[in-house]
Protein backbone atom coordinates (compact mmCIF):
# COMPACT_ATOMS: atom_id res chain seq x y z
CA UNK A 1 0.00 0.00 0.00
CA UNK A 2 1.24 3.38 -0.61
CA UNK A 3 0.12 7.32 -0.57
CA UNK A 4 -0.43 9.60 -3.12
CA UNK A 5 -0.30 12.99 -2.44
CA UNK A 6 -3.27 14.48 -5.56
CA UNK A 7 -4.15 18.25 -6.07
CA UNK A 8 -7.79 18.67 -6.88
CA UNK A 9 -10.17 21.40 -7.28
CA UNK A 10 -13.22 21.65 -5.83
CA UNK A 11 -16.42 23.06 -8.12
CA UNK A 12 -19.85 23.90 -7.17
CA UNK A 13 -21.53 22.58 -10.50
CA UNK A 14 -24.49 19.99 -10.79
CA UNK A 15 -22.40 16.59 -11.80
CA UNK A 16 -23.24 13.75 -12.57
CA UNK A 17 -20.15 12.18 -10.82
CA UNK A 18 -19.44 13.06 -6.77
CA UNK A 19 -16.02 12.97 -7.67
CA UNK A 20 -14.01 12.87 -10.72
CA UNK A 21 -10.09 11.21 -10.48
CA UNK A 22 -7.94 10.87 -13.69
CA UNK A 23 -6.71 7.94 -14.95
CA UNK A 24 -3.09 8.59 -14.09
CA UNK A 25 -3.91 8.95 -9.85
CA UNK A 26 -5.89 5.70 -10.25
CA UNK A 27 -3.48 4.00 -11.63
CA UNK A 28 -0.79 5.28 -9.12
CA UNK A 29 -3.53 3.91 -6.54
CA UNK A 30 -3.93 0.40 -8.52
CA UNK A 31 -6.80 0.90 -8.15
CA UNK A 32 -10.09 -0.38 -10.86
CA UNK A 33 -12.94 1.80 -11.27
CA UNK A 34 -16.35 1.14 -13.13
CA UNK A 35 -18.83 3.91 -14.37
CA UNK A 36 -21.27 1.32 -15.60
CA UNK A 37 -21.84 -0.45 -11.63
CA UNK A 38 -20.80 2.99 -10.18
CA UNK A 39 -17.72 1.01 -8.49
CA UNK A 40 -14.33 1.66 -7.67
CA UNK A 41 -11.83 -1.08 -5.83
CA UNK A 42 -8.62 -0.36 -4.08
CA UNK A 43 -6.24 -1.59 -2.08
CA UNK A 44 -6.07 -0.70 1.52
CA UNK A 45 -3.43 0.04 4.10
CA UNK A 46 -3.74 -3.77 5.04
CA UNK A 47 -3.72 -4.96 2.28
CA UNK A 48 -7.55 -6.20 1.57
CA UNK A 49 -9.58 -4.46 -1.38
CA UNK A 50 -11.77 -2.03 -0.41
CA UNK A 51 -14.55 -0.79 -2.34
CA UNK A 52 -16.27 2.56 -3.18
CA UNK A 53 -20.10 2.12 -4.07
CA UNK A 54 -21.71 4.64 -6.05
CA UNK A 55 -25.35 5.94 -5.49
CA UNK A 56 -27.22 4.23 -8.69
CA UNK A 57 -30.52 6.51 -7.47
CA UNK A 58 -28.85 9.81 -7.13
CA UNK A 59 -27.48 9.25 -10.52
CA UNK A 60 -30.20 9.12 -12.53
CA UNK A 61 -31.63 11.55 -10.98
CA UNK A 62 -29.23 13.68 -11.63
CA UNK A 63 -29.18 12.12 -14.91
CA UNK A 64 -32.67 13.17 -15.85
CA UNK A 65 -32.37 16.57 -14.29
CA UNK A 66 -29.07 17.22 -16.42
CA UNK A 67 -31.37 16.08 -19.97
CA UNK A 68 -34.41 17.16 -18.81
CA UNK A 69 -34.89 20.23 -21.09
CA UNK A 70 -32.29 18.77 -24.11
CA UNK A 71 -34.68 20.17 -26.65
CA UNK A 72 -34.01 23.79 -25.43
CA UNK A 73 -30.31 25.48 -26.05
CA UNK A 74 -30.13 28.73 -24.15
CA UNK A 75 -27.34 31.21 -25.03
CA UNK A 76 -25.90 33.66 -22.92
CA UNK A 77 -26.93 37.17 -24.16
CA UNK A 78 -23.52 38.67 -25.06
CA UNK A 79 -23.33 42.65 -23.41
CA UNK A 80 -22.23 45.66 -25.99
CA UNK A 81 -18.89 47.01 -25.20
CA UNK A 82 -18.91 50.73 -25.20
CA UNK A 83 -16.34 52.69 -26.99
Amino acid sequence: MKSVKVQFLVVDCPSLYNCIIDTTTIADLFAVSSAIHLKMKYYTKDGQVATVNGDIAAARRCFEAATKNLHTVVTPKKKKVEQ
